[in-house]
C-alpha cells in the first residue's frame, strides 16, 4: 500500500498548476500516516504527523515561488529537475511510512503529539537521509547478474529496508525522548 502511495506521490513535481503538487503531496503523506498508524492500532492524528513534517522541510515561499516560475519560464530544465524531485518524493514518501511505523511500534503516537512527530520524523529523515529508492535500485541492479535474479532482488530489497528502518528507528527514538 505504501509503495502504490509513494508511486503517486512521486508524480506530484509534474503536476503543472503552482503549488498544487505540494496540497497532492500532503493528502498523500496524511494517508499513509492513516494507514501506518491503523495498521499499528494507534490513534494519532495524521494531519497534524504530516503537516508538521512537511512543515519542518518548507522552504519559504519566496524560494517555492522562484522554483516555481523556473518551472514554467525553463520548462527543458525544470523536466530534469522534475524527474529528480520525483525519484525523491518516491524514496522520502517509503522513509516516511517507515519513520511513521517505528514511532506506531513504540506506542509513541498520541491524538495530541502529532506536531512533535512529524517534526521527529523531519529531523530523522535528515540524520538517516531518505535515499531508500537509490539503495533499493543499487540492490535490484546487483542481484540481477547471475541466476534467479528476482530472488535476490527481494533478498537485497529488504535487507536495505530493514536496514534503513533500523537506523531511523534508533533516530525517531532518539528525536522523541
Amino acid at each position: 500500500m505504501v509503495i502504490g502511495l509513494a508511486v503517486g506521490s512521486s508524480l506530484t513535481p509534474f503536476v503543472p498548476v503552482p503549488f498544487v503538487d505540494d496540497w497532492i503531496l500532503a493528502r498523500l503523506l496524511r494517508r499513509i500516516a492513516r494507514k501506518v498508524m491503523e495498521r499499528g492500532g494507534s490513534s494519532g492524528d495524521e494531519k497534524a504527523i504530516a503537516d508538521a513534517y512537511l512543515k519542518a522541510g518548507d522552504p519559504s515561499f519566496g524560494t517555492k515561488a522562484a522554483t516555481t516560475m523556473a518551472r514554467f519560464v525553463v520548462r527543458k530544465i525544470a523536466v530534469v529537475l522534475d524527474v529528480k524531485k520525483s525519484h525523491d518524493v518516491f524514496g522520502e514518501a517509503i522513509a516516511f511510512a517507515l519513520a511513521l511505523d517505528s514511532v506506531v511500534v513504540g506506542d509513541a503516537v498520541t491524538p495530541a503529539n502529532g506536531e512533535a512527530v512529524g517534526h521527529a520524523i523531519y529531523r530523522s529523515m535528515q540524520v538517516v537521509g531518505s535515499g531508500l529508492i537509490d539503495a533499493m535500485t543499487r540492490a535490484g541492479r546487483d542481484a540481477f547478474s547471475g541466476g534467479k535474479p528476482h530472488e535476490r532482488a527481494l533478498a537485497a530489497i529488504g535487507k536495505h529496508v530493514d536496514e534503513a528502518y533500523a537506523h531511523l528507528d534508533r533516530a525517531m527514538k532518539h528525536e522523541l525522548r
